[in-house]
């Protein structure tokens, strides 16, 4: 975790998690309540997708999904419920590269909490908090463990959504091995 946060410059520090899509859940639910929206791009990694039309909206969070090539235009989709807008840059499957300056930019104007699925990219060709992003995902499965020695997500903060984060994950009882975290 320390070496993640030593990745991203600005960054309060990182919470590891047993998966990318586990990291993912955790940080949506640090962020939104009953009655919130969140923006995700239309393009985002099904089981992301699948985790904000079931689980989400089953806890009253609504999704509306956005063309991940928006840019500042995301700010003619924001309402008076949106709390979060997610991206994924370069996408999963599509691997188009939003404008993510624009995006975090309307965001701050709002007060919305924005969210980065960071695999593709990694703090090494991104670094996100930097760039303005209040919470970064990695599926370190991909390149941070080599895809074969074990199943790892993180989650790095900034200061002012480090404590959030932090807690939540620990009332889900999210936890990895140190073997894992080791890898």
């Amino acid at each position: 975790a320390d070496a993640l946060t030593e990745l991203e410059p600005g960054a309060e520090a990182t919470f590891l998690y047993p998966s990318g899509v586990a990291a993912i859940s955790a940080a949506l639910l640090a962020v939104l309540s009953p009655g919130d929206e969140l923006l995700l791009p239309d393009s985002v990694y099904d089981p992301t997708r699948n985790f904000a039309t079931g689980m989400l909206k089953r806890f009253g969070i609504e999704t509306r999904f956005y063309d991940p090539m928006i840019g500042a235009g995301i700010a003619d989709i924001i309402s008076d419920q949106t709390r979060a807008i997610f991206m994924e840059s370069p996408g999963s499957l599509t691997f188009e590269v939003q404008d993510i300056p624009a995006i975090v930019a309307a965001a701050k104007a709002r007060g919305i909490v924005t969210l980065l699925d960071n695999t593709w990219a990694t703090p090494l060709y991104f670094p996100a908090i930097e760039k303005g992003i209040d919470l970064t995902i990695l599926a370190c499965t991909k390149y941070v463990v080599g895809h074969s020695d074990a199943m790892m997500g993180s989650v790095t903060a900034t200061k002012e959504m480090w404590h959030q984060l932090r807690s939540t994950s620990f009332a889900l009882g999210q936890v990895i091995s140190a073997d894992d975290a080791a890898a």
